[in-house]
C-alpha cells in the first residue's frame, strides 16, 4: 500500500487517461445513449456494491431517509450527465464534447456564489471568464461548421451542468454519510433511472452484438472504476486541486486519442477555444485554492 500511495500523482495521471477513454468507447459501440448507460453501470455496480457488503454494511443500514433521498437525487443528476455526454459525443467532435463538459467546476462556482453566496477572488474570476470565452469559440466555430454539432455542443454543455448538481448534491451529502456509501447508493440509483429510461423509451435489453458488449464491459473497467474509483481513492493522499487539473488534462487525451482512432483533427477554432478553456480552468484552479470564502 505504500508504494502506491507514493505514487498517487502517477496513478491520477493513469485515471485521467482511462477517462479520456470514454468518448472512444460511446463512438466505438452501436447501442443507444440510454443502453450505453444502463450497462456502464450494470458491468460497474457490482463490483462497488460487493466492496460496501463487505466493508461498510453497518454504514450502509444507518443511513436515513433524509440521506437516501439525497442519495437518489444525486443518482438522477449522474444519469442526466451521462446521457447527455453520450449524446453529445453522437453529434459533434470529441475535442468539443470533452472540453465542453470539463466546464463544471465553473458553472460549480457559479452556483456556489449566487446560491449559496459564498465568496471568491477576482482571480478566479478571471479564469471563469477566460473559460466561458473559451466555450464561445468552439461553440461558434462548430456552429459555422457544422451546424448539426451546435446541438451536440449544447448536450456536452448541459452534460456539464448535470456533473455540477451532481457534485454539489455530494458535497453536501457525504458530510453526514460514509463516501463509499454514498458512491454506492448513487451508481445504484443511476443504474435504476437508465433501467426506468430504457423501458420508458422501449428501448431494447438485448439484441446488440457481442463487440458491442465487450466494449461496453471495457468501458465500465476502464472508465467507471478505472477512473472514477481511481479519482475517489486520490483524493485521500494528494490534494484535490492537483485531481482538478489533471482531469482538465483529459481534454487533451482525449482529443489525441480521436485523432488516433477515428482521424478527427480539431479544427482551427477547436484548437483556439479548446486552448483557452484549458488555460481558464487551469487559471482558476491555481487561484481558487486561495478563496477566502471556500467552505468545506
Amino acid at each position: 500500500m505504500d508504494v502506491l500511495k507514493n505514487n498517487a500523482k502517477k496513478i491520477a495521471v493513469m485515471g485521467a487517461v482511462a477517462a479520456s477513454f470514454s468518448a472512444i468507447f460511446v463512438r466505438l459501440v452501436d447501442v443507444p445513449p440510454v443502453a450505453i448507460g444502463f450497462y456502464r453501470l450494470t458491468f460497474s455496480v457490482p463490483f462497488f456494491a460487493a466492496a460496501v457488503l463487505m466493508r461498510y454494511r453497518k454504514e450502509l443500514l444507518a443511513v436515513k431517509g433524509r440521506q437516501l433521498a439525497g442519495c437518489i437525487l444525486g443518482g438522477l443528476f449522474l444519469a442526466g450527465h451521462y446521457f447527455t455526454w453520450f449524446t453529445a459525443i453522437s453529434h459533434t467532435t470529441v475535442a468539443s464534447a470533452v472540453v465542453l463538459c470539463n466546464l463544471s467546476p465553473i458553472i460549480i462556482l457559479i452556483f456556489t456564489v449566487l446560491v449559496f453566496r459564498e465568496k471568491t477572488n477576482g482571480k478566479a474570476v478571471t479564469g471563469v471568464a477566460l473559460a466561458l470565452i473559451g466555450a464561445a469559440v468552439i461553440a461558434g466555430g462548430d456552429y459555422s461548421f457544422a451546424g448539426n454539432a451546435i446541438f451536440g455542443d449544447i448536450m456536452a454543455f448541459l452534460g456539464a451542468l448535470f456533473y455540477s448538481l451532481y457534485f454539489l448534491v455530494g458535497r453536501t451529502m457525504r458530510k453526514g454519510i460514509n463516501a463509499a456509501v454514498y458512491i454506492f447508493i448513487v451508481f445504484f440509483s443511476c443504474w435504476l433511472a437508465f433501467g426506468i429510461g430504457m423501458v420508458a423509451t422501449g428501448t431494447p435489453f438485448t439484441g446488440y452484438s457481442v463487440k458491442d458488449y465487450l466494449f461496453l464491459f471495457a468501458f465500465a473497467m476502464v472508465c467507471q472504476i478505472g477512473a472514477h474509483a481511481v479519482f475517489n481513492w486520490c483524493l485521500g493522499h494528494v490534494s484535490p486541486l492537483y485531481i482538478s487539473t489533471i482531469e482538465t488534462g483529459e481534454s487533451i487525451f482525449a482529443a489525441a486519442l480521436a485523432a488516433v482512432f477515428f482521424s478527427e483533427i480539431p479544427t482551427l477554432w477547436q484548437w483556439i477555444g479548446g486552448g483557452i478553456v484549458i488555460v481558464g480552468l487551469l487559471y482558476y484552479h491555481y487561484h481558487e485554492e486561495d478563496n477566502p470564502g471556500k467552505k468545506e
